[in-house]
């Protein structure tokens, strides 16, 4: 019964995709449990889960990230308090980790101040231009949230690796707390790499800010970010300079 239910599903899905091809169709992780290879040519992405909050989506995605690419996985921002948790996170925050998949919106823009849409829409505006890079990059894996070392960190880079997109986050905050440094991966040592931080909120840039520094460095000697306060995050854009 399960294998002949599969099969009719499928038959419907071509039928709707050959008379509806270019229709945005989201699949179900959650109660229909379809998020599979099979079923994968005929959705643009999937809901990767009903619990959106910002913290526990780092793990979740992270494990996703695993077997699904990001083109594929639902990454949305939500609501603050978080309907799931109760717990309060920054927009920044939760816009931050929704970037590291196929970024949506959870919210009601009404219930936003102007300063919060002010923000997302700018947000948005940044994620339109380095979703190549994450939607159809490479994945590295730099800080695992499972190391429970306080921060997760991720990189996605084109083949090319002429741009990279980098995201750190807190996951852990306590006094005297020490992060360990950054060092990226899939990066080409050779060349150079000018940084540029995304969704910047405050007015003091990173000592980093505009600088060039080489992939080796960045690869063998990392870097330090300041992540001082709970739910701190950083997204970092990396491009090739001419020698």
């Amino acid at each position: 019964l399960n294998i002949d239910y599969h099969r009719g599903l499928r038959k419907v899905l071509e039928r709707i995709r050959a008379k509806y091809p270019n229709l945005v169709i989201q699949n179900c992780a959650s109660g229909g449990g379809r998020a599979n290879y099979g079923l994968m040519p005929y959705f643009e992405e999937f809901w990767t889960s009903d619990n959106t909050e910002a913290l526990q989506r780092i793990y979740m995605q992270w494990g996703t990230s695993y077997f699904f690419p990001a083109v594929a996985m639902g990454a949305h921002v939500a609501s603050s308090p978080s309907h799931q948790t109760g717990r309060i996170m920054p927009l920044k925050f939760r816009f931050d980790v929704a970037m590291t998949g196929r970024l949506g919106m959870e919210m009601q823009p009404k219930n936003m101040t102007e300063k919060e849409r002010a923000f997302a829409r700018k947000a948005i505006a940044t994620y339109k231009d380095i979703r190549q890079v994450i939607q159809q990059g490479d994945l590295y894996r730099i800080l695992s949230p499972y190391d429970d070392k306080g921060a997760a960190s991720l990189l996605y880079t084109t083949p090319e690796k002429d741009c990279a997109v980098f995201f750190a986050f807190k996951t852990m905050h306590y006094i005297k707390q020490i992060l360990p440094r950054f060092k990226m991966a899939g990066l080409n040592p050779d060349k150079q790499y000018r940084i540029q931080e995304l969704n910047v909120q405050g007015n003091k840039p990173l000592n980093i800010e505009g600088k060039t520094f080489s992939g080796a460095l960045l690869m063998n000697e990392g870097i330090e970010l300041p992540l001082e306060y709970e739910y701190a995050s950083r997204v970092l854009k990396l491009v090739e300079v001419s020698k």
